[in-house]
């Protein structure tokens, strides 16, 4: 499957070349810049949620799960006890809706607590590092009067077009 993503980037990158190539070498720079920028932070991004997810699994209460799969959750129902759902009445529309306005005003949800270590992939250093990449590489290109602003939106659309494609064309296994 990687490959076929790879080869989905290296096509869409080829015709993104032939087409910048035909306005000229600055377009082509731009373009390829921003490609390599934008890559880098989609690596650097990738790169810090697998580790954040690695450092969930590795912290996972096993414990909490084992209600889930205790025997009287996990058995089959019998035929009479999916006979016996199958009878029973289905509230209509005015019921559902009382019943959703007759909740204890005062009752509140549970709120999720916003905590420092789950910003973590969000500010990590190397997809910071990436970021101010993209920045310097506009802003060198900027000074240096190379800067064509459609070719280097266009090298950064790459990623995003290559992924639909890539959701498209390769199927899951």
């Amino acid at each position: 499957m990687a490959k076929k993503l790879a080869l989905i980037y290296l096509c869409i990158d080829a015709v993104l070349i032939v087409i910048c190539a035909y306005f000229g070498a600055v377009y082509v720079l731009n373009s390829q810049v921003s490609l390599i920028s934008s890559s880098l932070i989609i690596l650097a991004s990738f790169l810090g949620y697998k580790k954040r997810v690695a450092k969930k699994i590795a912290n996972a209460d096993i414990s909490a799960f084992d209600d889930v799969f205790d025997d009287e959750n996990s058995r089959i129902p019998s035929q009479d006890e999916v006979a016996n759902l199958g009878n029973s009445r289905i509230p209509n529309e005015n019921e559902a809706k009382n019943s959703r306005n007759s909740r204890i005003p005062n009752e509140k949800t549970p709120k999720i607590p916003l905590r420092l270590y789950e910003f973590g992939s969000v500010f990590s250093p190397l997809r910071l590092l990436a970021y101010v990449l993209l920045i310097l590489a506009f802003f060198i290109l900027l000074k240096k009067e190379l800067f064509e602003p459609l070719s280097f939106l266009a090298g950064i659309a790459v990623m995003p077009i290559s992924a639909l494609f890539s959701a498209v064309f390769i199927k899951a296994k």
